[in-house]
């Protein structure tokens, strides 16, 4: 092989035999071949530089690379959860047991509106009953005859 075509291939051609340029060691080098080392060295190992990150594109919090857009839908979901989490809250607050004060005060309270409701009923039957008398337009359409 030609030794240009030696070093593309990262080896160094040494008398009778090629060895691989990153096995090499200089001192057995002679000094023809310190610029050849140097620039495969050079080839070899560059200088680091880290990637570059790539168009709308983001860290998340555990360190992976996210769409922006796909950060933000994460964000709109924590929002709600957030949201439906103060909502549960509040409805366990209602729920909970309240003093015996407020129970009392709420168990009188429908206890009147219970009152009112059977008494209105109570008058609306009897009303219905006065209007009723002998029409058969205001008769019971079910055929029952009801005693008097």
């Amino acid at each position: 092989m030609n030794a240009l075509e030696e070093i593309t291939q990262h080896r160094i051609p040494c008398g009778p035999m090629t060895v691989a340029a990153a096995g090499v060691c200089r001192r057995r080098l002679r000094d023809s071949y310190d610029q050849l080392l140097d620039r495969l060295a050079q080839e070899i190992h560059q200088e680091y530089t880290p990637p570059e990150l790539p168009k709308d594109h983001k860290f998340d919090e555990e360190g992976k690379l996210v769409h922006k857009e796909e950060l933000a839908k994460r964000e709109q979901t924590a929002k709600t959860m957030q949201k439906d989490k103060e909502k549960a809250k509040k409805e366990r607050e209602k729920n909970e047991p309240q003093s015996p004060e407020i129970l009392e005060s709420k168990r009188e309270k429908m206890l009147q509106e219970g009152k009112l409701k059977a008494d209105v009923k109570k008058e609306v039957k009897e009303y219905e009953e006065k209007l009723m008398g002998n029409s058969k337009m205001g008769q019971d359409i079910s055929g029952k005859i009801k005693k008097r």
